[in-house]
């Protein structure tokens, strides 16, 4: 047989820069063509980005997107290119009564278009961070439009390569994950005589979903084997509130579903591989296991940050180290990403903290080697409270009434959370032209556990989608490598360390049963569970199976069904009325099934229990 020589070009896409990713696409279309490749492959929309929001409304910056094809098709001299960018119908509207446009693969060949030179993308997903039919037309509604099916719209290329024509199948992203869809766009080009599949994509990374994109493909093609090519992009892109990373693992497969070649994470490359030639080499699939899955966690923060911070004048960052397991896990990640010299960490002790989590705050930063500084904010805080106490608010209106304040418990620990966040960080980083970051986790975020402008504030937030017990875990592999972490911070209670009630040297810390909490949360954002849910499992005693929690964890912590219902009616209305924190915290790396931000869309409604919930609530307790 005829070999092809396939390239895969796996680029960082610069979100909003046309001219960057453009430069780069010609850069490596010349660099296979002197590797003599036949067809190189670039992800979708690598012209614009994928995640640009309303900016798909700009119409100056959508044309200048477009014109870009002009260029790319002009470069493809001896070579067949695939490209992903945006198609305008300058003659058509969308459905939002604006220029139409389509998330697009163009083909062309020796500077000219492949027969209609381009395919829109047929599936388009509105789920989670994906909002493709807010901007794009699809092909399913051009085929509706003009009353035909749609799969007689969804046809091969057919190129000629060393006299022989293979017939190219070019789908974009979605189109593979075609389950929970009426049509499959893979099954029509296979049925149509396709002997390549082309996915482009832009698809950011999720835990275990290379493993399951390699599930998927092996299904696709069983039936009818063919080689199957995956481009994907790397770098990270946002929505404005959460920061996708896009790993790339770029892959090409076999006829029979082995991987042929697979391009690293997080890593700009070109990956190439002679097809077509009887000789199915192959590499073993990627290991699964609970370390593997760590350390793709641990690598996709620290590119993460390091690339989000690359946004920034300098790379200076400004970190509270309180000597708990968050700001640790933070400050950790962020040497690894930016290097310990552009860190600058606090400690910010007041009358609460004790000298065991100032000494472990001293030796991690040490251990890692960053500046650092001690600022108490206790004469600031008792400052703060003499003045609130001595203020007194007149009446204007003729009565001469008097109002003083009462400073609650609650109170005085929001003043130093504030006087920490908005005064000391937000200081210094304004005085070394730095950043500052947020340490709060995924379930103080979720039960509103942070003061508003304390600890709820900075520039982005790199574990604010990990939940507690993943924190600990995440930190314990990282001393597993390095051993930066002291001991001690996993051996005390998570404190905020706000009062005499949270005395770590006491055993006193935070009001929350992590190893449940963290799963009735998951519950919550993940299975998009409601108390009714979680009520009737508990009634079923499959709670614990149910939201991956040990039983004995539920049992040992509720005595009594009443027990079990006041703290799940709490947490429920925690979790619902503390969206106005969230709505105002910084941008998240997203890393998790559903995260909070513009990937699970939430509204600010207050509280409610279904019918059922009451009804379930009267069997347990009458």
């Amino acid at each position: 047989m005829t070999k092809v020589k396939i390239a895969i070009a796996q680029i960082e896409i610069i979100a909003g820069h046309p001219n960057i990713n453009v430069s780069k696409i010609i850069s490596e279309i010349e660099q296979a063509r002197k590797e003599k490749a036949d067809i190189i492959v670039f992800p979708e929309m690598a012209v614009p980005g994928y995640l640009l929001g309303d900016e798909w409304e700009n119409n100056a910056f959508i044309k200048d997107c477009y014109s870009y094809n002009e260029d790319i098709k002009n470069a493809t001299q001896n070579i067949t290119a695939i490209w992903g960018n945006l198609d305008i119908d300058f003659d058509k509207v969308g459905e939002d009564g604006r220029i139409r446009k389509y998330n697009a693969a163009f083909i062309a060949r020796n500077g000219m278009f492949v027969g209609a030179g381009k395919i829109h993308k047929t599936l388009m997903p509105k789920y989670r961070e994906f909002d493709d039919e807010r901007h794009f037309y699809s092909l399913r509604k051009e085929a509706q439009d003009i009353s035909i099916f749609t799969n007689q719209l969804i046809a091969p290329f057919t190129i000629e390569i060393k006299g022989v024509k293979r017939k190219l199948g070019i789908i974009l992203c979605e189109d593979m994950w075609s389950d929970d869809y009426t049509i499959n766009p893979i099954k029509i080009l296979l049925d149509k005589g396709s002997d390549l599949i082309v996915n482009l994509s832009c698809s950011p990374w999720t835990w275990r979903k290379n493993n399951k994109r390699h599930s998927v493909v092996r299904n696709r093609i069983k039936n009818n084997p063919v080689y199957f090519v995956y481009a994907n992009s790397v770098g990270i892109q946002n929505n404005g509130k959460n920061i996708f990373l896009f790993d790339g693992n770029s892959t090409i497969y076999n006829p029979d579903g082995s991987l042929r070649k697979v391009a690293d994470d997080y890593t700009e490359t070109i990956i190439y591989s002679d097809i077509f030639n009887d000789n199915n080499e192959s590499i073993p699939n990627p290991e699964i296991s609970d370390i593997r899955d760590k350390e793709e966690l641990c690598n996709g923060l620290v590119y993460g940050i390091k690339k989000f911070l690359s946004n920034f004048p300098n790379q200076k960052v400004v970190i509270g180290l309180s000597g708990g397991i968050d700001s640790a896990l933070s400050v950790s990640l962020i040497a690894k990403a930016v290097g310990s010299e552009n860190i600058y960490g606090i400690n910010m002790p007041s009358q609460y903290n004790s000298n065991t989590t100032k000494n472990a705050a001293l030796q991690l930063a040490k251990n890692l080697g960053i500046h650092y500084a001690t600022i108490p904010i206790q004469n600031s805080y008792d400052n703060t409270i003499s003045e609130f106490e001595a203020a007194e608010f007149t009446r204007l209106n003729g009565s001469g009434k008097k109002t003083t304040l009462n400073l609650t418990g609650l109170t005085k620990e929001n003043i130093q959370a504030r006087d920490r966040g908005s005064r000391i960080l937000a200081g210094v980083a304004s005085a070394l032209g730095a950043v500052f970051v947020n340490n709060g986790n995924k379930t103080e975020t979720a039960f509103g556990y942070a003061t508003l402008y304390g600890d709820v504030n900075g520039a982005f937030a790199p574990i604010a989608d990990l939940y507690k017990t993943e924190v600990y875990e995440l930190a314990q592999y990282i001393n597993t490598i390095d051993n930066i972490i002291p001991q001690t911070i996993f051996e005390i209670p998570a404190s905020a360390e706000l009062s005499a009630d949270q005395n770590v040297d006491e055993g006193k810390g935070d009001p929350i049963i992590y190893p449940y909490h963290d799963m009735l949360v998951r519950a919550f954002v993940v299975f998009r569970f409601d108390p009714e849910d979680v009520l009737r499992h508990y009634i079923n005693g499959n709670l614990g199976e149910t939201i991956h929690c040990k039983q004995s964890v539920i049992n040992d912590n509720f005595k009594t069904p009443k027990e079990f219902i006041d703290d799940l009616e709490h947490k429920w209305r925690l979790f619902k009325i503390n969206y106005f924190k969230r709505i105002q915290a910084p941008p998240i790396i997203t890393v998790s099934r559903r995260a909070f931000g513009f990937d699970l869309r939430e509204s600010q409604n207050g509280c409610h229990y279904t019918r059922e919930y009451y009804r379930l609530k009267k069997l347990l307790i009458k």
